[in-house]
């Protein structure tokens, strides 16, 4: 049997060589984004022959992995996942493979795997000057709907996020929560995962800024560079009794701290249609695909 480690923070200095790789950004492996979805299902893994390989399960639901991580041979590796998972009486599943790790699964095992394209979990990727800079008309609405905000609130300012500015936003995080729905479990996860990414934020790498509205924060956001060519962004949250705040936050944490990556991975949509909306209507570069492996029954 395989022996799976459950995922916390001083896990990172061993996970980083695996999830860390020039090239590679799909936004699900990367230790930030693992760490502060925790609460919401149980993410473990095990290094097998010099391997990631990382486990996701939801309460009540089977577990999935993610392809093995590293150099060298997977065909072994997912030998012993059978094996595993057979021993449990559990399938093997496998998500957000890349293309390229569906050529090769199948490859090792022709006959073996149905494979399904995910369209919610798809990345967002973005040209990160187009939308620094919201030019042309693609980005007309865009801009004027930036250029109102900052006409209305011409006071706004950009801080980076600091030691020195860390412990306040966490605490307008916890007010914006307070008055949000407090059924939605989601955003119950979601408030307890930006808290701990902002109480870690020099040990998980991280980036970010804040705007200030006549000294009141009015937005965040943070992300990380997950190579010297792309930033991930992994949150973004405004007060949005200020009109504009959302995009104006984008542009400028953007603009101010991720200005020398080529492109930017905002995440996915999760199937939510204004969500969807709202990330198509900043014009990707492009998605990055994502398929599901099941194995035959």
């Amino acid at each position: 049997m395989i022996d799976f480690k459950v995922l916390e923070l001083s896990d990172r200095e061993i996970l980083q060589p695996f999830v860390s790789v020039r090239g590679r950004w799909i936004s699900d492996t990367n230790f930030t984004n693992m760490f502060m979805w925790r609460y919401s299902r149980e993410i473990s893994y095990a290094i097998i022959e010099g391997q990631c390989v990382i486990q996701t399960r939801y309460p009540n639901e089977n577990p999935f992995i993610f392809y093995p991580l590293g150099q060298g041979n997977k065909k072994p590796i997912i030998e012993a996942l059978l094996k595993h998972y057979q021993a449990l009486n559990l399938p093997l599943e496998i998500h957000s493979l890349q293309q390229s790790e569906c050529d090769e699964l199948v490859l090792d095992f022709p006959t073996s795997f149905v494979f399904e394209q995910v369209r919610d979990r798809f990345d967002y990727i973005y040209h990160t000057q187009e939308l620094i800079e919201l030019a042309g008309r693609k980005f007309h609405k865009k801009k004027n709907h930036l250029n109102r905000f900052y006409l209305q609130y011409p006071q706004t300012q950009f801080e980076s996020l600091s030691l020195a500015n860390i412990d306040e936003v966490i605490a307008i995080n916890n007010l914006w929560y307070g008055n949000a729905n407090k059924d939605d479990k989601g955003l119950y996860f979601e408030n307890l995962g930006i808290n701990d990414a902002l109480k870690h934020f020099d040990t998980l790498g991280l980036r970010g800024g804040l705007l200030r509205i006549d000294g009141e924060v009015a937005a965040f956001s943070f992300g990380e560079n997950l190579d010297e060519d792309c930033a991930l962004i992994h949150i973004e949250k405004a007060n949005t009794i200020f009109n504009g705040a959302y995009q104006a936050i984008n542009q400028s944490l953007l603009k101010n701290i991720f200005a020398a990556t080529q492109y930017a991975n905002r995440e996915e949509d999760l199937g939510i249609e204004g969500l969807r909306k709202a990330k198509l209507s900043y014009q990707p570069a492009f998605l990055l695909e994502k398929y599901h492996a099941r194995l035959k029954v």
